[in-house]
């Protein structure tokens, strides 16, 4: 069964529902201007409420090492997700724990992965407007064999999930606006409706 990660949740009492599901990651976004921008300190006290077998995954675009390493130390994060245009150098020099997400599109050209593996641990694909609850052209990296795991995002729900995972054969799904009442606000029905459906109980 591939692994489900939540992401853009806000609310601490969807996180402590969602927490009672079998996911493998829950995603707090800290990048200002999103409209699932959730704040450090609340990050902090909702992170600390999950059980320690869900990865905490703290997700930003743009912002300097010093802000991320900060930010990943008060919130205890297991894990950082890159959506900017963060070099290589930048990945590496956080370390371990690095989902760095690549927006594809009609002109993505796959061969920019390649410098990322050393320095990543996990490569997330998804639309160039993320959280816009639109898919990515999912041929542009069906059928590579990727040497480090693969995460999809971009516009999933209910009715295309088999889909994607027929195609892509990934290792996670990123769930966010398909799973949503309103930016930020997940429905813990149709997160259960997924887990369900992929094998999930």
């Amino acid at each position: 069964m591939p692994r489900v990660k939540v992401c853009g949740v806000k609310e601490k009492r969807d996180v402590l529902l969602l927490g009672e599901f079998p996911i493998w990651a829950l995603g707090f976004i800290l990048v200002e201007d999103s409209p699932r921008f959730i704040l450090p300190e609340k990050a902090k006290e909702v992170v600390n409420s999950l059980p320690s077998r869900i990865m905490k995954v703290g997700v930003f675009q743009n912002q300097s090492i010093e802000e991320v390493n900060k930010l990943r130390e008060l919130c205890s994060f297991d894990l950082i997700q890159l959506h900017g245009e963060e070099s290589p150098v930048f990945c590496e020099k956080l370390g371990k724990g690095v989902i760095k997400a690549f927006s594809v599109g009609e002109d993505f050209d796959v061969t920019m992965v390649e410098e990322y593996l050393p320095v990543v641990d996990f490569l997330l694909f998804d639309s160039k407007k993320a959280g816009s609850g639109i898919t990515f052209p999912w041929e542009k990296i069906k059928g590579i064999s990727f040497p480090k795991p693969i995460i999809i995002g971009g516009g999933l729900k209910e009715e295309n999930i088999w889909q994607c995972l027929s195609l892509l054969h990934p290792f996670a799904l990123d769930l966010n606006s398909g799973v949503e009442i309103y930016p930020g606000k997940k429905d813990p029905e149709k997160v259960k409706r997924i887990l369900e459906k992929i094998g999930g109980k």
